[in-house]
């Protein structure tokens, strides 16, 4: 029997439903059905708002089950059904705790989780990006999927990516090959996609 989290056996109305309201603005949701049960999708890039909505758009399309982290503040009522319907998971950020440790523990308890995290943490041009994303993926011992909003093609979508390496920067030289024609709704916006220059 299929794991409704792995891959739908049908489409829902909420699927199609999403397919329309992307169609008629000339967009379209490219989720690779074979993602890995368990990976990091890297979210990026993201220079507007309107990603919010592809991102929306995207998890309520997809042939999988899909995941993103949001403030637990976010989370109030009525929006709470509808970002948790979206795969959102509350996070507190208020107290200070081991972010990259909480995010290996979700991992271990899951047995289906593709997390969607955005790595430049911010709408505005930096120049790096943060690896928290990375490091999850190490540790949790699972592999990265590129996710991304291309504004050139009108397409919002997740592509298969890799496992990992113990080489960093020749990891995030393969990120950056992926990304190089992906294009910002304010492409003067996008993030360098490199390590912080400043890191020891």
């Amino acid at each position: 029997m299929t794991d409704a989290n792995v891959l739908y056996p049908r489409r829902s109305w909420l699927q199609v439903a999403a397919d329309a309201v992307g169609g008629a603005f000339g967009w379209r949701v490219d989720v690779d059905p074979a993602l890995p049960k368990k990976c990091v999708v890297v979210g990026a890039p993201h220079t507007s708002n309107m990603d919010l909505l592809a991102g929306f758009l995207m998890m309520l399309s997809a042939p999988v089950r899909l995941h993103w982290l949001g403030k637990d503040t976010l989370f109030w009522f009525p929006m709470n059904y509808f970002f948790k319907a979206t795969g959102g998971i509350p996070v507190n950020r208020r107290e200070r705790t081991n972010f990259v440790a909480q995010m290996i523990d979700l991992f271990e308890k899951a047995d289906t989780l593709r997390l969607t995290i955005a790595p430049m943490g911010t709408r505005k041009k930096t120049d790096h990006w943060k690896t928290g994303f990375y490091h999850i993926a190490v540790a949790a011992k699972v592999p990265l999927a590129f996710g991304y909003v291309d504004y050139g093609r009108k397409v919002v979508g997740i592509s298969l990516g890799f496992t990992p390496t113990d080489d960093i920067e020749a990891d995030f030289e393969r990120i950056r090959e992926f990304y190089a024609d992906i294009k910002g709704k304010y492409p003067e916006k996008q993030s360098d996609i490199r390590l912080n220059p400043n890191r020891r």
